[in-house]
C-alpha cells in the first residue's frame, strides 16, 4: 500500500513538470506571420515645388551716395522670383527664399505662387571667370510641411556688371543780380535794357550758357554771347573780359539787337540763363527797363 501510494506520488510529479506548472518552462511570443503588421504605417510626401529667376524684370542695383566723399555705389540688387508649391497630403507648408544658402529662409512666402522681389547684397554676386562684364549668385527656395518633410531647389541667377562707382559734384548755387541798364529806351534797336551781375556760384565757360530775355512777357528771344552774332539781343560783358568764362563780380549788359522796347515805356524785362550742358535753368531774374 505504501509503495503505491509513492508511485502515485512520482507520477503526479512528473506530469506536473511537464505540464509546465513548476514555471521551469520559458515564456514564448508566437511570432507574426510575414507580411503581417500590428499597426498601419502613413506615408508623408515632402512637398512639390518650382521655382526660377524672372529675368524679365531685370536687375535693379540700389545705390547710396556716401556724403563723405560724394561717391555713389552700388551695395546690392533687387531681383524678382517666381515660386510656386503644392503638398499632395494637404499638409501646411512653410515656405521661403534662402538668400545665404544656410538652410535656413530669410524671406518667408505665405502664398503657394507668385512674384516677390528679393534683395541680395554686393557680397552675394560673384565675378565670372572668363566673363568681365558678368556676375552670378545662387539663391534657394526652401518648402517644408507640417510633418517635418522638406525640399529645396536652387535657382542661379546671372547680371551683368554693376555700374562704377561715380564721383557726385555737388550742384553749384547761382545767384544773379538783375537792375536797370544806364539809358533810357528809344525807338531804335540798341538800347541798353538791363545789368546782371552774377553774385555767387562757380566759374561757367560761356560755350555753355544760354541767356534768353522775355520783354513784357512776350516770347523769349535767345541773345548772342559775348563776341557772337546772329541773335535778338546782344550780351555786353563787364568785369574780367580777358578769360572764357562767366564768373562771380562778372556780368552782362543787355543791349537790343532788334526793336524790344519803345520810347517812352517802362518795360519788364524776365532773364534766364541755362546751362546747356547739363540742360539747367541757373537763374532766372527780373529788372525794369525804363
Amino acid at each position: 500500500m505504501q509503495l503505491t501510494r509513492t508511485l502515485n506520488v512520482i507520477t503526479m510529479a512528473c506530469l506536473l513538470f511537464l505540464t509546465g506548472c513548476f514555471g521551469i518552462t520559458g515564456d514564448t511570443i508566437t511570432p507574426e506571420a510575414d507580411g503581417q503588421s500590428t499597426t498601419d504605417t502613413m506615408i508623408n510626401h515632402s512637398p512639390n515645388i518650382n521655382a526660377y529667376y524672372n529675368s524679365m524684370f531685370g536687375i535693379d542695383e540700389n545705390r547710396v551716395l556716401d556724403p563723405l566723399t560724394n561717391i555713389t555705389s552700388t551695395v546690392g540688387a533687387n531681383v524678382s522670383m517666381y515660386h510656386s508649391a503644392v503638398d499632395i497630403d494637404g499638409d501646411f507648408m512653410t515656405m521661403g527664399w534662402d538668400t545665404d544658402l544656410d538652410g535656413s529662409i530669410d524671406v518667408n512666402i505665405s502664398g503657394q505662387h507668385g512674384f516677390t522681389s528679393i534683395y541680395l547684397p554686393l557680397s552675394s554676386w560673384h565675378s565670372v571667370p572668363g566673363a568681365m562684364d558678368e556676375l552670378t549668385t545662387t539663391i534657394a527656395f526652401i518648402a517644408m510641411d507640417s510633418n517635418s518633410a522638406g525640399v529645396s531647389q536652387l535657382i542661379n541667377i546671372n547680371s551683368p556688371q554693376f555700374m562704377p562707382n561715380v564721383i557726385m559734384y555737388p550742384s553749384t548755387l547761382y545767384v544773379m543780380d538783375a537792375e536797370d541798364a544806364s539809358g533810357s529806351p528809344s525807338d531804335g534797336i540798341e538800347d541798353n535794357l538791363v545789368r546782371v551781375t552774377m553774385t555767387q556760384g562757380s566759374d561757367i565757360n560761356w560755350a555753355a550758357i544760354s541767356v534768353k530775355v522775355s520783354v513784357n512777357n512776350e516770347a523769349p528771344v535767345t541773345c548772342n554771347n559775348p563776341g557772337a552774332t546772329g541773335g535778338g539781343c546782344d550780351l555786353i560783358e563787364f568785369g574780367d573780359t580777358s578769360d572764357q568764362v562767366w564768373s562771380v563780380g562778372d556780368g552782362v549788359t543787355i543791349k537790343e539787337a532788334s526793336a524790344m522796347c519803345a520810347a517812352g515805356e517802362t518795360c519788364s524785362v524776365t532773364v534766364t540763363i541755362t546751362d546747356t550742358q547739363q540742360g539747367k535753368t541757373l537763374d532766372e531774374s527780373s529788372a525794369v527797363a525804363e
